[in-house]
């Protein structure tokens, strides 16, 4: 796989920091988080909102919400060639049933900026097999419309 597919470490030092300031968000949606959010910016190098931390013990834990909040954002990879497709899709469909949740949420994101397609997650739970969703996917990526 090319290196602009691979997905950078994180700073594992920051889990814990951003885990603390998480639950802190978590614990008082109904107050001013502002200060918090800064924090979290300056951790991670992206904006944040107090709904995205709001009930996350309902989908993930909190270590693997700290994992996703600290991953960079993915690049747009517009040459992706149907190979590497059927990879990418391996490593989601592993990453979810592994636990490695932030794995998963970078490669979605990575393939909804790069093939346009923006139910690339509807295809990969489908339960098809890895070359069905990559026929699926790419017969949705010619199919898009560019207003």
């Amino acid at each position: 796989m090319r290196k602009i597919l691979e997905i950078p470490p994180i700073n594992e030092n920051d889990i814990d920091k951003v885990s603390k300031v998480i639950d802190i968000i978590a614990n008082n949606l109904d107050k001013d988080c502002t200060n918090q959010l800064n924090e979290l910016q300056s951790l991670t190098g992206k904006s944040h909102s107090v709904e995205e931390f709001a009930e996350y013990w309902g989908w993930t834990d909190l270590d693997s919400l700290a994992r996703i909040t600290l991953m960079p954002e993915p690049p747009c990879v517009s040459d992706l060639d149907r190979s590497e497709l059927e990879i990418i899709i391996g490593i989601i469909k592993e990453a979810f049933l592994s636990g490695e949740d932030d794995k998963g949420e970078y490669y979605i994101e990575l393939l909804q900026k790069s093939m346009s397609v923006p139910d690339v997650m509807d295809c990969i739970i489908s339960g098809q097999d890895v070359k069905a969703i990559a026929d699926k996917i790419l017969s949705a990526k010619n199919n898009v419309i560019f207003l």
